[in-house]
């Protein structure tokens, strides 16, 4: 059918699901990017189920610097991100989106003066992947 043949071509062009990549998948899917981690995890392409406020919720969890090259991520980074990506989505999934709740930084980014739910101090907010970027620069070194 011209239906099924159109959606087999869209679901060719992403990568594996975020939910369903290991640790070690995740660093040889990561580990060849030029780019910033941040684009990487949003390209469809690379894993598929990573939008902006994820993208943002689980850097800060893993304490990665959103522009941070994703081939220049340790073990131990992947490590932190694979581990921040599980429990971000599985409470998203849960709750059937990214929960605006005040202790992660998604529920701190539109405050007037927004601060780390972590450290406190004052959040950062940028354009990566031409998407707005949030990121605690004391606790995303």
């Amino acid at each position: 059918m011209a239906d099924d043949a159109a959606v087999d071509r869209i679901l060719d062009r992403l990568g594996p699901d975020a939910l369903a990549v290991d640790r070690a998948e995740l660093a040889d899917l990561l580990s060849r990017r030029r780019g910033a981690i941040k684009s990487a995890l949003m390209d469809q392409s690379v894993i598929a189920g990573l939008g902006n406020l994820l993208c943002d919720e689980i850097l800060w969890r893993a304490r990665i610097a959103p522009r941070t090259p994703a081939r220049d991520l340790t073990g131990t980074a992947y490590r932190r991100l694979h581990a921040a990506m599980g429990r971000v989505l599985h409470t998203s999934v849960r709750a059937g989106r990214v929960p605006p709740r005040r202790s992660w930084i998604t529920g701190r980014r539109d405050d007037s003066e927004p601060l780390c739910p972590r450290c406190g101090e004052s959040l950062s907010s940028g354009r990566t992947a031409g998407r707005r970027t949030v990121w605690c620069p004391h606790c995303q070194p």
